[in-house]
């Protein structure tokens, strides 16, 4: 009895409990492939993101199939052609972005691989694996009875057409493509001390995308009539897109784990749910639901300022507690009081931090503005975030 009555008066008596600190804001920005390309440009971004009172860069390395840093998998872009060997944009941004206390993801295009009509180098993994492209449903039927040398052009000429995709995307059906973009995953975050993983372009085009031989056989399953499969059994067959582009998004994290542990794993994502599960098969509210990321950014481009607000409440739903949501701004389309205005309701909707999109789209005297009216108060930025404080 006494012991009880002496634990519960030391109850009463001890210390409240502290909960711990909410993380720092993202202040994140989104920094394209054309600031890559020379040491000046490289340098030119990091001082303007610092002056800005950034945070976070999301840094383009995999733009359209290709590399921005060293790699013995992915061919050198060729908007480096101009720069010697020894020039690596990532190496270079990561040592200047440490010295500025800024955090570094590397931003992955996974699935878009190359723009229409423009030439590929040799070693393009669209020209040594045609067999690996998304097919338009248009344009099914063609694919289906050509050579594999023939679908670079048959995919161009009708996605050209179909008017929705970007370019060139990889299906994550065919054969080799997973381990492809796994092994492109694993050698980028061992090699360099990233603070995180951004996967973009981890979506398909539209409902239109994949009919390519891969996607219609294994959906088919050996089935007589593949390019009637689909409609025989729509729900399944946009079932069957989901868990084939969760099971690379699975595939990829694990593998960024596993090289980097700690990384923090975010991904770009279409705001509106319906739009990303039954047009672009991208189930982001699973993926976080189950933890394969740590973070998703909702690119909420619209320059109407209710609907913005609206979709970041809505994604603040589908985020569990413990992960975080970082809202995606369009800048390129707003002017920068609309844009210190969004990432004012951002942070009164329940965002954890906002992404920039991009660097492009801000003047020389928008930076020192954007410090002074949407991040004026001081940040802790000098520590590394996840597993790149004890990285090589």
């Amino acid at each position: 009895m006494f012991s009880r009555r002496l634990c519960a008066l030391l109850a009463l008596t001890a210390a409240p409990a502290v909960a711990a600190p909410a993380p720092p804001e993202v202040r994140g920005l989104w920094v394209v492939r054309t600031a890559l390309v020379s040491p000046q440009a490289v340098d030119q971004v990091l001082e303007a993101a610092h002056e800005g009172g950034f945070t976070d860069l999301f840094v383009q390395v995999r733009g359209r199939g290709d590399a921005f840093y060293a790699s013995k998998l992915v061919g050198r872009s060729s908007l480096l052609l101009n720069q010697p060997a020894s020039f690596d944009p990532l190496a270079r941004l990561i040592e200047g972005a440490r010295a500025r206390g800024l955090h570094v993801h590397a931003w992955v295009n996974v699935l878009l691989a190359a723009h229409f009509g423009l030439p590929l180098p040799p070693d393009h993994v669209v020209r040594e694996h045609p067999d690996w492209l998304m097919v338009p449903r248009t344009a099914a039927a063609r694919a289906l009875s050509s050579p594999k040398a023939a679908l670079v052009a048959i995919v161009g000429q009708a996605g050209r057409v179909v008017g929705e995709a970007e370019g060139y995307y990889l299906s994550p059906s065919a054969p080799g493509v997973s381990e492809h973009l796994e092994a492109v995953v694993r050698e980028l975050v061992r090699s360099y001390s990233v603070d995180g993983l951004h996967l973009d372009f981890i979506r398909y085009p539209s409902a239109e995308y994949d009919y390519s031989r891969a996607a219609l056989e294994r959906f088919g399953r050996g089935a007589g009539d593949l390019l009637g499969a689909p409609s025989r059994n729509p729900a399944a067959w946009d079932e069957y897109r989901r868990e084939t582009l969760t099971a690379l998004a699975r595939r990829l994290t694990d593998g960024a784990r596993a090289e980097r542990p700690g990384i923090v794993l975010s991904a770009a994502v279409v705001p509106d749910e319906a739009q990303a599960l039954n047009h672009r098969f991208q189930d982001w509210p699973g993926w976080m639901k189950s933890a394969l990321l740590n973070a998703v950014c909702p690119m909420v481009y619209t320059p109407d300022g209710r609907i913005f607000r609206s979709q970041v409440e809505q994604a603040r739903t589908r985020v569990p507690a413990g992960q975080a949501l970082w809202a995606g701004i369009g800048a390129y389309r707003l002017t920068l009081a609309a844009i210190v205005d969004r990432i004012q309701v951002a942070r009164a909707s329940g965002a954890t931090g906002v992404v920039l999109f991009s660097n492009e789209s801000l003047a020389a005297p928008d930076w020192k503005r954007l410090r002074a009216e949407a991040f004026p108060l001081a940040v802790a930025t000098a520590a590394p975030r996840g597993a790149a404080a004890g990285a090589p």
